[in-house]
């Protein structure tokens, strides 16, 4: 079954499988999976027009889903975004 985002005014991203990546500042997201959430570093250089997103494999023991969601919720964000 493939999971569908739904995209938010807010920037807020949700999937029907349960997590949600949410914008709070402009260098930081919230990751969401069930009742657990972690922080995910945004990078912003101006001399690129695309943000690295820093979703890191050492996250993978807590949130071992973490890369794979965002960079499926990249073609729902604002903007311009790579993942590293």
């Amino acid at each position: 079954m493939n999971s569908q985002l739904i995209a938010f005014a807010n920037g807020e991203v949700q999937s029907s499988d349960g997590w949600a990546l949410r914008p709070l500042t402009p260098e930081l997201m919230e990751y969401v999976e069930g009742s657990d959430a972690c922080l995910v570093n945004v990078g912003n250089s101006p001399a690129q027009r695309m943000r690295t997103i820093y979703a890191t494999e050492s996250l993978s023991d807590l949130f071992p889903h973490l890369r794979e969601h965002v960079i499926a919720a990249l073609p729902f964000l604002k903007g311009q975004y790579q993942v590293v």
